[in-house]
């Protein structure tokens, strides 16, 4: 089968430094070459150049990846999908400008592969998309990408990796002693002074995430954000504001989620972080063998390919 997927168009793919949703289609693209399938990605800024490369390719699948791009899904003579990244998907009440987006779903109503039953609710529900056009669809991670060492150079640190920025609320937590910043800077709020580690490299997530002790990540919104199941790959366990926990098995004791009543109770969060960092640290042949659930190849045969093929019919 042949497939197109649409980028952003703004990083390229695959990204140097930071670019989760162009992580993503890599990987994507990588597993489908691997399972036998043609891929051609399109990633410009351009609406005509992705419709004429499209054209050009004469794809048996697309999907696209970035939400300003749905107003061209009309224009797509080939059988076509959306999938939104958007961190406040869930939270109509942040939307601002995206509201415009938000109204195009509606008026076009496109399939879309939802990254979380979520996510499906508020198109089915707020966009009123069929729920025949709506497919759950999750995204995945490279496994084999990640080092992973049996006991963490520092144990004793908790990680957070992400955009330094007013959704992430970094800033909030950073008299928390023992967690530590990578990411670039977004946010005047934030102190560079205190455990920050600068933007990571691929390369440096790949080999240096496996050795602290487990990763936090409390946003004000999410999708379902890669970087825990990046988290879940090197071996550690997850703190998640109750906005990142889609799609994850919360029954799990390596993955704490924090309810947002308690967000500014950092003695409460501390707790908390240290409590499953102690545990994950302990557990790693458990998170690793969960990680599983989300590595690509399995996420691409056992749901995203099956999808497809409702699609195509």
């Amino acid at each position: 089968m042949r497939f197109s997927i649409v980028g952003p168009g703004f990083t390229p793919i695959p990204p140097v430094g930071w670019g989760a949703v162009e992580s993503l289609i890599w990987d994507m693209r990588n597993v489908l070459i691997e399972l036998g399938h043609e891929v051609d990605i399109v990633n410009t800024t351009d609406p005509k150049d992705i419709l004429d490369q499209i054209n050009s390719y004469q794809p048996d699948f697309v999907h696209i990846h970035y939400d300003d791009w749905v107003g061209l899904y009309p224009y797509i003579q080939y059988p076509c999908v959306c999938t939104s990244h958007y961190g406040y998907l869930e939270r109509p009440n942040m939307f601002g400008g995206y509201v415009n987006i938000a109204n195009t779903f509606a008026k076009i109503q496109p399939r879309v592969f939802c990254l979380s039953e979520g996510i499906k609710k508020v198109y089915n529900i707020m966009f009123n998309i069929p729920n025949e056009k709506l497919y759950i669809s999750p995204n995945g991670v490279n496994c084999k990408s990640f080092e992973v060492v049996n006991i963490p150079r520092h144990s004793d640190r908790s990680i957070y990796l992400a955009k330094v920025d007013y959704r992430k609320r970094q800033h909030l937590f950073q008299s928390i002693d023992s967690l530590w910043y990578a990411g670039n800077i977004a946010d005047d709020k934030f102190d560079q002074t205190k455990n920050y580690l600068g933007e990571w490299s691929k390369e440096t997530l790949h080999n240096s995430l496996t050795e602290y002790g487990n990763l936090v990540l409390l946003s004000d919104g999410e999708a379902h954000p890669l970087v825990c199941m990046e988290a879940f790959a090197a071996g550690l366990g997850v703190v998640v504001s109750e906005w990142g926990k889609a799609n994850l098995d919360i029954d799990k004791k390596f993955i704490t989620v924090v309810p947002e009543k308690h967000i500014n109770d950092i003695e409460f969060i501390e707790y908390e972080i240290v409590k499953n960092r102690v545990y994950s640290v302990q557990h790693r042949d458990e998170i690793l063998e969960y990680a599983q659930t989300f590595d690509w190849k399995n996420v691409i045969q056992n749901i995203y390919l099956p999808n497809v093929k409702q699609v195509l019919g």
